[in-house]
């Protein structure tokens, strides 16, 4: 029997394979205009939430100015009960200052009209931390 993917779980797909190949525009193009974007446990300096698609691909064309995605995997979504809804577990592989670290992602994204309207994303702030404390230059000692 062929297996059909759901409309939120293409949706997941694309936003995922647009990520690992680092096309920012095209990751962009993945959330409805009106998105909210909501990272409740983001480093301090990044906005908890960001409204818009506009900005988002902002956002995305900086990140990737510092790091780039090398791979995903570790990858689980879990379809919801509504099928707008799922939730989505991965390990994004990144390059940031010539040094390779690990993050991992939990997303809770609604779809409407085949892009993502709402997602809540759980991020590993610690190992981003990490990367960006190892590229700053080291505090000078007071004198």
């Amino acid at each position: 029997m062929p297996s059909t993917v759901s409309p939120a779980r293409a949706v997941f797909d694309r936003f995922l394979a647009a990520s690992v190949e680092n096309r920012w525009d095209d990751l962009a193009d993945c959330y409805a205009e009106d998105v909210v974007l909501e990272m409740p446990f983001t480093l301090p300096g990044a906005p908890r939430v960001t409204k818009g698609r506009e900005e988002l691909r902002r956002r995305f064309r900086r990140a990737g100015a510092a790091r780039r995605i090398t791979k995903a995997d570790n990858v689980i979504v879990h379809e919801t009960a509504d099928p707008a809804v799922l939730v989505a577990e991965f390990d994004l592989h990144q390059d940031m200052g010539g040094e390779s670290f690990v993050a991992t992602y939990v997303m809770v994204m609604t779809i409407e009209d085949g892009l993502i309207a709402h997602t809540r994303d759980y991020t590993d702030t610690a190992a981003v931390a990490k990367r960006l404390k190892a590229l700053s230059p080291a505090e000078s000692p007071a004198g």
